[in-house]
């Protein structure tokens, strides 16, 4: 088996994994008592093609787009425990992948993004980028990682300020702190992504907002969930990140 059929392997698991989450997702245990009189949200079925093709972005990301081999540019490609590093950190992207995904399907109904799923996915994310950065003796990588997390959560953070100022709840804490975990994600494959991955979030926010504006499903004073418009950025960062796309033709 070549690795280039690895990619779809995890897309295939992305869809077994995820029916179980798409109806764990149905009983909206993540409520807060004040939010437990509005409507209960449909069938979660985009759960499952979302999952499967984010896993599958990150698994050619990571495993085909830049193999470990002398040139690559990610971390740790030139190490001796190439692959090591490399199942390490997807293993921790994926597990996040999974929490996004979770998380985007709450924003979409409370407009809100759960803290109790947050903070342990930016500690995993931390963690697991932190010990494949350990392996490949890249600590500039790890840096970078925290950087990256602190730039993009502290821009959003100004956003947030800003916005509240006009009193207007458009950015919130919770789209703080997903900037944060995104930034420090994008962060292990170099600031050039962490730039396109934020913003390309901004533009498919715009043009998420310009759907619900032109359908009529939100007025221009309405709330919108921010938070998957900004995964749909990242994970448009990693399709078109230096070298990536070079790899598809």
């Amino acid at each position: 088996m070549t690795i280039a059929v690895a990619p779809w392997l995890i897309a295939g698991l992305g869809l077994v994994v995820a029916i179980p989450v798409a109806r764990w997702l149905r009983w909206v245990t993540y409520r807060k008592p004040d939010e437990e009189e509005m409507p209960i949200p449909g069938s979660r079925w985009w759960v499952v093609p979302i999952l499967a093709i984010s896993w599958w972005v990150l698994a050619w990301r990571v495993l085909v787009a830049d193999p470990a081999q002398p040139g690559g540019s990610d971390p740790g490609a030139d190490s001796p425990h190439a692959r090591l590093i490399q199942a390490i950190v997807l293993v921790t992207l994926l597990v996040v992948a999974l929490a996004s995904v979770c998380l985007a399907a709450m924003d979409f109904d409370v407009h809100r993004l759960p803290d109790r799923l947050m903070w342990p996915s930016m500690g995993v994310l931390l963690v697991g980028l932190s010990i494949a950065g350990v392996v490949a003796t890249e600590w500039g990588a790890i840096l970078r990682v925290v950087l990256a997390g602190l730039a993009c959560g502290g821009g959003y953070l100004l956003l947030a300020l800003l916005s509240l100022a006009r009193g207007s709840l458009a950015v919130g804490l919770g789209d703080v702190k997903l900037a944060a975990l995104l930034g420090m994600g994008l962060g292990w494959f170099g600031w050039q992504t962490v730039l396109i991955g934020m913003y390309a979030g901004f533009l498919a926010g715009g043009v998420f907002a310009l759907v619900l504006l032109l359908t009529r499903r939100v007025g221009r004073d309405g709330d919108l969930a921010y938070g998957p418009p900004m995964m749909v950025g990242a994970v448009l960062a990693l399709l078109t990140s230096p070298g990536a796309l070079s790899s598809l033709f």
